[in-house]
C-alpha cells in the first residue's frame, strides 16, 4: 500500500453514500486506492480530506457533490481519476417511478460517455434483475435481458446495461457486474431484507412468504467490483451471486443466532402471492411503501438459480456463507449472537433442499 496519497490510483465512485458504496469505499482504500466520492448528498462537515473510518485515519478520500444525470458535473468529477465504479441507482418496487427509471436507465449512459471521453476504465454495478429472472434453469451472463413484461426496476436496469453497451461499442473500456440480492452489515439505507433479518433476530417476524432469492454479502459485492476493475475483461458482464435461500431460511438463521431457534414462524404459500399483491399495493399506497407490491412478492416467487462460475473461474470469486453474513449483520447493529450447532445443521439442510 502506498504511503503518499498522491501516489494512489484514484477511483471515482458514484452513489458512494449508499449501501454498496459504504462498503466499497473503505475496501478500495484498504486495497491501495484513493477514492473520489461522487454523490448528490453532501458529506458531513469536516470529512473532506483526511478522515477517520473504523478508527483508521485516511487521506485517500475526497468528496464531490453532483448528479450522474448532469453530464457537466460528471465530467468535472471524472477529471484526474484512473477509473470509475458506477453505483448510483434507485431500487424501486413500484409500477410507476419516473425518477428511479431515469436514474437507472439514463445515469449509466451519462457516466459511460464521460468515461469514454476521459479514456478511463468503468465498472458498472447493475443487478441480476437486468436479466429475465423468470427464465427456467440456471441464470448466466448469457441469459436474456428483462423483457417488457418484467417489473419496472428490472426493465430500468436492463436499459442501463444497454446504455453502457452502446458506449462499449464506441470504444469504452468497461465491465458490467450484476450482483443478486444484497444483504449484510454496514447498511445506512436500512434495506428491506436486512430489516426482516434483524426483526427475526428480535423475535418480531410473525410470518414470512414462501419463496426466496439468491443472497450475496455486500462485502463480497464490493470485493467483486474491485476484482472486475482489476481483472475483468473489457465488454464482459459478470454475475456476482451468493447463496440461494428461502425467506424462511433467512429468518431461521437469524432467530437461531439470536437464541430463538425454538420459535416457529408460519410460512404463507406462494399461491397466495397473486392474492396478496393487489391488497399489499393498496396498503402501500396509503403508507407510502412498496414492500408488498407484485414486484416484491414476484421476485421471491422467481427463486432463481444464479451461476457465479464466470467470476469464480476468472478471478476466484468466493462469496462467504449465509450464516457468516447474517451473524456479522446482527453484530454490526449490536445484537448478541449465540452458537447453536443444532440450528446450523438444520439451516444447512434447508439450503441443500433448495
Amino acid at each position: 500500500m502506498h504511503t503518499n496519497a498522491t501516489e494512489y490510483p484514484r477511483i471515482l465512485v458514484t452513489g458512494s453514500s449508499g449501501y454498496v458504496g459504504s462498503n466499497l469505499v473503505p475496501t478500495l482504500e484498504a486495497r491501495g486506492y484513493a477514492v473520489r466520492c461522487f454523490d448528490q448528498v453532501a458529506p458531513a462537515s469536516g470529512t473532506q480530506g483526511a478522515l477517520v473510518h473504523d478508527g483508521v485515519c485516511s487521506a485517500q478520500r475526497e468528496y464531490v457533490t453532483g448528479s450522474v444525470l448532469e453530464p457537466a458535473q460528471v465530467d468535472e468529477a471524472m477529471r484526474g481519476v484512473d477509473g470509475v465504479i458506477h453505483l448510483a441507482a434507485a431500487i424501486t418496487l413500484k409500477k410507476r417511478d419516473p425518477q428511479a427509471w431515469r436514474l437507472n436507465s439514463a445515469g449509466p449512459g451519462v457516466v459511460a460517455r464521460s468515461a469514454l471521453k476521459h479514456h478511463i476504465r468503468m465498472v458498472h454495478c447493475s443487478s441480476v434483475h437486468a436479466l429475465d429472472n423468470a427464465t427456467k434453469g440456471v441464470i448466466t451472463e448469457k441469459s436474456p435481458p428483462a423483457g417488457p413484461d418484467r417489473p419496472l426496476y428490472d426493465r430500468s436496469k436492463a436499459a442501463g446495461n444497454r446504455a453502457v453497451r452502446r458506449q462499449i461499442a464506441r470504444g469504452l473500456d468497461a465491465v458490467v457486474c450484476m450482483p443478486t440480492g444484497i444483504i449484510g452489515p454496514t447498511d445506512p439505507t436500512q434495506s428491506r431484507v436486512n430489516e426482516i433479518i434483524l426483526d427475526a433476530a428480535r423475535g418480531r417476524v410473525p410470518a414470512v412468504v414462501a419463496g426466496g432469492f439468491d443472497w450475496v454479502d455486500v462485502r463480497d459485492v464490493a470485493g467483486g467490483l474491485i476484482d472486475a476493475f482489476e481483472k475483468g475483461q473489457t465488454s464482459q458482464q459478470y454475475l456476482l451471486p451468493g447463496v440461494r435461500a428461502s425467506m424462511s431460511t433467512l429468518v431461521r438463521i437469524a432467530s437461531a443466532l439470536a437464541g430463538h431457534s425454538g420459535r416457529a414462524v408460519p410460512v404463507f404459500p406462494l399461491r397466495w402471492v397473486d392474492w396478496l399483491a393487489p391488497v399489499g399495493e393498496k396498503i402501500g399506497s396509503w403508507v407510502n411503501s412498496d414492500i408488498f407490491t407484485s414486484a416484491s412478492l414476484g421476485a421471491l416467487e422467481d427463486l432463481p438459480h444464479v451461476s457465479g462460475a464466470k467470476a469464480r473461474n476468472e478471478w476466484d470469486y468466493q462469496p462467504r456463507s449465509l450464516a457468516v453474513t447474517i451473524r456479522d449483520l446482527l453484530v454490526d447493529v449490536g445484537i448478541d449472537v449465540v452458537d447453536d450447532p443444532g440450528a446450523m445443521v438444520e439451516m444447512r439442510r434447508d439450503l441443500e433442499a433448495m
